[in-house]
Protein backbone atom coordinates (compact mmCIF):
# COMPACT_ATOMS: atom_id res chain seq x y z
CA UNK A 1 0.00 0.00 0.00
CA UNK A 2 1.60 3.20 -1.11
CA UNK A 3 2.30 6.47 1.65
CA UNK A 4 -0.20 8.29 -0.66
CA UNK A 5 -3.13 5.92 0.38
CA UNK A 6 -2.77 6.64 3.98
CA UNK A 7 -4.25 10.21 4.26
CA UNK A 8 -7.67 10.15 5.79
CA UNK A 9 -7.63 10.20 9.25
CA UNK A 10 -10.27 10.21 11.57
CA UNK A 11 -9.82 11.29 15.82
CA UNK A 12 -12.34 10.54 18.22
CA UNK A 13 -11.33 12.63 21.05
CA UNK A 14 -11.68 11.82 24.55
CA UNK A 15 -9.68 14.77 25.86
CA UNK A 16 -7.36 17.27 24.77
CA UNK A 17 -4.80 15.55 23.78
CA UNK A 18 -7.29 14.48 20.93
CA UNK A 19 -7.75 17.99 19.87
CA UNK A 20 -4.48 18.69 19.51
CA UNK A 21 -3.56 15.46 17.66
CA UNK A 22 -5.80 16.68 14.92
CA UNK A 23 -4.79 19.71 14.44
CA UNK A 24 -0.99 18.26 14.30
CA UNK A 25 -1.77 16.15 11.92
CA UNK A 26 -3.75 18.44 10.14
CA UNK A 27 -0.70 20.81 10.11
CA UNK A 28 1.14 17.67 8.62
CA UNK A 29 -0.87 17.59 5.53
CA UNK A 30 -2.88 15.04 6.50
CA UNK A 31 -7.10 14.68 5.71
CA UNK A 32 -8.07 14.98 9.38
CA UNK A 33 -11.99 14.45 10.58
CA UNK A 34 -12.88 14.90 14.44
CA UNK A 35 -15.08 12.48 15.83
CA UNK A 36 -17.11 13.86 19.21
CA UNK A 37 -14.43 16.58 19.18
CA UNK A 38 -14.10 20.19 17.89
CA UNK A 39 -10.97 21.26 16.58
CA UNK A 40 -10.02 24.82 14.78
CA UNK A 41 -10.04 23.85 10.96
CA UNK A 42 -10.62 20.07 11.44
CA UNK A 43 -14.28 19.05 9.89
CA UNK A 44 -16.64 16.81 11.63
CA UNK A 45 -17.30 12.67 10.54
CA UNK A 46 -19.79 11.42 11.05
CA UNK A 47 -20.53 7.69 10.46
CA UNK A 48 -22.41 8.43 6.76
CA UNK A 49 -19.15 10.49 5.80
CA UNK A 50 -16.68 8.21 3.73
CA UNK A 51 -14.56 5.50 5.48
CA UNK A 52 -11.03 7.01 7.17
CA UNK A 53 -8.16 4.98 6.32
CA UNK A 54 -7.14 5.02 9.89
CA UNK A 55 -9.44 5.65 13.21
CA UNK A 56 -7.77 7.07 16.43
CA UNK A 57 -9.88 6.18 19.50
CA UNK A 58 -9.61 7.86 22.59
CA UNK A 59 -7.08 7.06 25.35
CA UNK A 60 -9.89 5.63 27.16
CA UNK A 61 -10.37 2.90 24.39
CA UNK A 62 -12.89 1.42 22.63
CA UNK A 63 -15.85 -1.00 23.87
CA UNK A 64 -16.32 -4.18 23.01
CA UNK A 65 -19.49 -2.61 21.24
CA UNK A 66 -18.03 -0.79 19.42
CA UNK A 67 -18.60 2.66 22.13
CA UNK A 68 -16.35 5.25 22.85
CA UNK A 69 -16.54 8.26 25.12
CA UNK A 70 -15.67 11.72 23.83
CA UNK A 71 -15.55 15.22 24.93
CA UNK A 72 -18.99 15.44 23.15
CA UNK A 73 -20.83 12.40 24.43
CA UNK A 74 -20.43 8.37 23.13
CA UNK A 75 -20.06 7.60 19.36
CA UNK A 76 -19.64 3.97 18.42
CA UNK A 77 -17.53 2.37 15.84
CA UNK A 78 -19.52 -0.08 13.65
CA UNK A 79 -18.44 -3.05 12.17
CA UNK A 80 -19.98 -1.30 8.70
CA UNK A 81 -17.68 1.42 9.15
CA UNK A 82 -14.97 -1.16 9.63
CA UNK A 83 -15.80 -3.18 6.22
CA UNK A 84 -16.08 -0.06 4.52
CA UNK A 85 -12.42 0.89 5.75
CA UNK A 86 -11.31 -2.56 4.15
CA UNK A 87 -8.28 -4.54 4.14
CA UNK A 88 -5.12 -2.58 5.01
CA UNK A 89 -7.09 -0.01 7.48
CA UNK A 90 -5.76 0.82 10.53
CA UNK A 91 -7.77 0.77 14.29
CA UNK A 92 -5.95 2.34 17.08
CA UNK A 93 -6.94 3.36 20.84
CA UNK A 94 -5.65 3.17 24.16
CA UNK A 95 -7.49 -0.50 24.45
CA UNK A 96 -9.83 -2.47 21.77
CA UNK A 97 -12.54 -4.34 23.11
CA UNK A 98 -12.18 -8.29 21.97
CA UNK A 99 -15.47 -8.37 19.23
CA UNK A 100 -14.46 -5.04 17.73
CA UNK A 101 -10.54 -6.48 17.74
CA UNK A 102 -12.32 -9.56 16.35
CA UNK A 103 -13.84 -7.93 13.56
CA UNK A 104 -10.65 -6.25 12.30
CA UNK A 105 -8.97 -9.14 12.17
CA UNK A 106 -11.91 -10.68 10.25
CA UNK A 107 -11.90 -8.01 7.44
CA UNK A 108 -7.76 -7.33 7.67
CA UNK A 109 -7.57 -4.11 9.61
CA UNK A 110 -4.14 -3.76 11.47
CA UNK A 111 -5.00 -3.00 15.61
CA UNK A 112 -2.54 -1.04 17.92
CA UNK A 113 -3.66 -0.95 21.99
CA UNK A 114 -1.14 2.38 22.84
CA UNK A 115 -2.06 1.50 26.74
CA UNK A 116 -0.25 -2.44 25.81
CA UNK A 117 2.84 -0.74 24.14
CA UNK A 118 5.97 -0.61 26.44
CA UNK A 119 6.94 2.48 24.42
CA UNK A 120 3.61 4.05 24.98
CA UNK A 121 4.19 3.50 28.74
CA UNK A 122 7.35 4.95 29.04
CA UNK A 123 6.67 8.07 27.05
CA UNK A 124 4.29 8.60 29.26
CA UNK A 125 5.14 7.72 32.47
CA UNK A 126 7.11 11.28 31.75
CA UNK A 127 3.98 14.05 31.57
CA UNK A 128 2.44 11.67 33.75
CA UNK A 129 5.28 12.17 36.51
CA UNK A 130 5.96 16.16 35.84
CA UNK A 131 2.20 16.25 36.25
CA UNK A 132 2.00 14.98 39.52
CA UNK A 133 4.74 16.49 41.16
CA UNK A 134 3.14 19.72 39.81
CA UNK A 135 -0.14 18.57 41.82
CA UNK A 136 1.93 17.84 44.87
CA UNK A 137 3.45 21.01 45.25
CA UNK A 138 0.10 22.45 44.73
CA UNK A 139 -1.50 20.66 46.84
CA UNK A 140 0.71 20.90 50.03
CA UNK A 141 2.03 24.23 49.19
CA UNK A 142 5.48 23.51 50.25
CA UNK A 143 8.25 22.72 47.82
CA UNK A 144 9.32 19.08 47.53
CA UNK A 145 13.10 20.08 48.50
CA UNK A 146 14.81 18.01 51.15
CA UNK A 147 11.39 16.12 52.17
CA UNK A 148 11.06 12.65 52.56
CA UNK A 149 8.57 11.37 49.84
CA UNK A 150 6.77 7.69 49.50
CA UNK A 151 6.49 6.17 46.01
CA UNK A 152 4.38 3.27 45.94
CA UNK A 153 5.20 0.64 43.28
CA UNK A 154 8.60 0.75 41.51
CA UNK A 155 7.62 0.06 37.60
CA UNK A 156 7.52 2.52 34.80
CA UNK A 157 5.73 5.26 36.37
CA UNK A 158 7.18 4.98 39.77
CA UNK A 159 10.80 4.49 38.13
CA UNK A 160 10.32 7.85 36.44
CA UNK A 161 8.63 9.76 38.95
CA UNK A 162 11.43 8.60 41.92
CA UNK A 163 13.83 10.29 39.74
CA UNK A 164 12.36 13.25 38.55
CA UNK A 165 11.40 13.55 42.63
CA UNK A 166 15.10 13.00 43.40
CA UNK A 167 16.38 15.75 41.06
CA UNK A 168 13.69 18.39 42.88
CA UNK A 169 15.75 17.29 46.37
CA UNK A 170 13.34 15.37 47.83
CA UNK A 171 14.11 12.08 49.86
CA UNK A 172 12.46 9.41 47.92
CA UNK A 173 11.19 6.04 49.67
CA UNK A 174 10.36 3.29 47.73
CA UNK A 175 7.42 0.92 48.58
CA UNK A 176 7.18 -2.25 46.74
CA UNK A 177 6.04 -5.67 46.45
CA UNK A 178 8.65 -7.28 44.13
CA UNK A 179 11.57 -8.01 45.72
CA UNK A 180 13.63 -7.27 42.37
CA UNK A 181 12.15 -3.85 41.96
CA UNK A 182 13.07 -3.23 45.54
CA UNK A 183 16.52 -3.98 44.47
CA UNK A 184 16.37 -2.14 41.42
CA UNK A 185 15.36 0.86 43.42
CA UNK A 186 18.10 0.52 45.91
CA UNK A 187 20.57 0.51 43.17
CA UNK A 188 19.73 3.78 42.08
CA UNK A 189 19.67 5.41 45.19
CA UNK A 190 16.49 4.86 47.29
CA UNK A 191 15.21 3.50 50.26
CA UNK A 192 12.90 0.35 49.37
CA UNK A 193 10.47 -1.55 51.86
CA UNK A 194 7.79 -4.45 51.27
CA UNK A 195 4.52 -2.61 51.48
CA UNK A 196 3.10 -4.63 54.35
CA UNK A 197 6.57 -2.73 56.53
CA UNK A 198 6.04 -1.35 59.80
CA UNK A 199 7.02 0.96 61.43
CA UNK A 200 7.30 2.65 57.97
CA UNK A 201 9.82 5.69 57.81
CA UNK A 202 7.90 9.01 58.38
CA UNK A 203 6.59 10.69 54.95
CA UNK A 204 5.46 14.08 54.09
CA UNK A 205 3.17 12.57 51.23
CA UNK A 206 2.93 10.12 49.26
CA UNK A 207 2.14 8.94 45.50
CA UNK A 208 0.58 5.20 44.68
CA UNK A 209 1.18 4.00 41.13
CA UNK A 210 0.50 0.63 41.96
CA UNK A 211 -2.70 -0.47 40.27
CA UNK A 212 -4.37 -2.36 43.20
CA UNK A 213 -5.92 -1.81 46.32
CA UNK A 214 -2.98 -1.42 48.57
CA UNK A 215 -4.34 2.07 50.36
CA UNK A 216 -5.24 0.55 53.23
CA UNK A 217 -6.45 2.49 56.86
CA UNK A 218 -2.42 2.25 57.76
CA UNK A 219 -2.03 5.01 55.48
CA UNK A 220 -3.84 7.64 56.60
CA UNK A 221 -3.63 7.31 60.44
CA UNK A 222 -3.14 10.66 62.54
CA UNK A 223 0.94 9.92 62.02
CA UNK A 224 0.36 9.22 58.37
CA UNK A 225 1.46 11.46 55.11
CA UNK A 226 -0.25 14.65 55.03
CA UNK A 227 -1.19 14.06 51.80
CA UNK A 228 -1.69 10.56 49.41
CA UNK A 229 -1.99 11.34 45.68
CA UNK A 230 -3.20 8.14 43.53
CA UNK A 231 -2.17 7.57 39.82
CA UNK A 232 -3.44 4.25 39.21
CA UNK A 233 -5.73 3.52 36.77
CA UNK A 234 -9.61 3.30 37.56
CA UNK A 235 -10.43 1.97 40.26
CA UNK A 236 -7.37 3.20 41.72
CA UNK A 237 -5.46 2.35 44.87
CA UNK A 238 -8.14 2.57 47.83
CA UNK A 239 -9.55 0.49 49.25
CA UNK A 240 -12.96 0.16 48.97
CA UNK A 241 -14.23 -0.06 52.51
CA UNK A 242 -12.30 3.63 52.89
CA UNK A 243 -14.33 5.19 49.88
CA UNK A 244 -16.76 7.06 52.24
CA UNK A 245 -14.06 7.81 54.96
CA UNK A 246 -13.35 11.50 56.13
CA UNK A 247 -10.10 11.00 56.52
CA UNK A 248 -9.24 9.21 53.44
CA UNK A 249 -10.89 12.87 51.77
CA UNK A 250 -9.17 15.52 53.78
CA UNK A 251 -5.52 13.50 52.65
CA UNK A 252 -6.37 11.52 49.28
CA UNK A 253 -6.65 12.72 45.58
CA UNK A 254 -6.96 10.11 42.30
CA UNK A 255 -5.62 12.44 39.83
CA UNK A 256 -6.48 10.22 36.17
CA UNK A 257 -5.22 10.95 32.50
CA UNK A 258 -2.77 13.55 33.74
CA UNK A 259 -0.94 14.12 30.65
CA UNK A 260 -4.05 15.26 28.68
CA UNK A 261 -4.59 17.16 31.51
CA UNK A 262 -1.56 18.55 32.02
CA UNK A 263 0.38 18.39 28.57
CA UNK A 264 -1.80 17.99 25.74
CA UNK A 265 0.60 18.72 23.09
CA UNK A 266 3.37 16.61 24.15
CA UNK A 267 0.35 13.81 24.90
CA UNK A 268 -0.69 14.19 21.60
CA UNK A 269 3.03 13.79 20.21
CA UNK A 270 3.23 10.24 22.21
CA UNK A 271 0.31 8.92 20.39
CA UNK A 272 1.73 9.73 17.40
CA UNK A 273 5.68 8.72 18.23
CA UNK A 274 4.09 5.58 19.79
CA UNK A 275 2.38 4.80 16.05
CA UNK A 276 5.32 5.17 14.65
CA UNK A 277 7.53 2.90 16.72
CA UNK A 278 5.07 0.14 16.63
CA UNK A 279 4.48 -0.01 12.82
CA UNK A 280 7.85 1.06 12.30
CA UNK A 281 6.78 3.52 9.94
CA UNK A 282 8.82 5.40 7.21
CA UNK A 283 7.88 9.50 7.98
CA UNK A 284 7.03 10.32 4.25
CA UNK A 285 7.17 14.01 5.02
CA UNK A 286 10.74 13.74 6.86
CA UNK A 287 9.64 16.14 9.75
CA UNK A 288 10.43 15.03 13.22
CA UNK A 289 7.77 14.61 15.85
CA UNK A 290 8.72 15.38 19.65
CA UNK A 291 12.02 13.64 20.17
CA UNK A 292 10.77 11.14 17.19
CA UNK A 293 13.57 11.91 13.50
CA UNK A 294 13.52 7.93 12.29
CA UNK A 295 14.39 7.02 8.42
CA UNK A 296 13.23 3.20 8.75
CA UNK A 297 12.23 1.56 5.76
CA UNK A 298 8.72 -1.10 5.42
CA UNK A 299 6.62 -1.31 8.13
CA UNK A 300 2.66 0.28 7.83
CA UNK A 301 2.90 4.28 5.75
CA UNK A 302 0.89 6.70 7.36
Amino acid sequence: MGVERMRSIVVAGGDTRDVWLCQMLRDRGYHVRGWGLEAEGVPPYVPADPAPDVVIGPMTGIGSDGGMQTINGTVTLTRDVLERMGTGGLVAAGLIGSRVMEWCRAIGIRTVQYRLESSFMWLNAIPTAEGAIQAAIGRSGKTLFDRPVGVIGFGRVGMVLADRLSRYGARVVVFERLIEKRAMARALGHPAYPLEVTPRPHLDGVFNTAPAPVLNASWFHGSGPEWIIDLASIPGGLVPELAMSESMRMKYQQILSIPGKVAPIRAAEIVWETLGLVLEEEWDDGKPIGSANWGRNGGFPL
